[in-house]
């Protein structure tokens, strides 16, 4: 990644399933998101509105890996 350069939404959320091993099911519970909307955002085939994008975001930012 080149210095400057904007992550996706997608980009964060596969990364941090990486980092924490966190299946789409467990982010779809925390988010109140459906899986099928979770796996289309890292897929680029949904755009998820602003409050979507919110609830996505601040679960990553929150998460401290003891979470079941």
């Amino acid at each position: 990644m080149k210095d400057g350069q904007v992550v996706s939404l997608a980009e964060k959320l596969v990364l941090f399933q990486e980092k924490y091993h966190v299946t789409d099911a467990a982010i779809s519970l925390a988010s109140h998101l459906s899986v099928e909307k979770v796996h289309g955002i890292k897929m680029n085939k949904y755009s998820p509105d602003s409050d979507e994008k919110k609830l996505l975001l601040d679960f990553i930012n929150s998460y401290t890996g003891n979470q079941q």
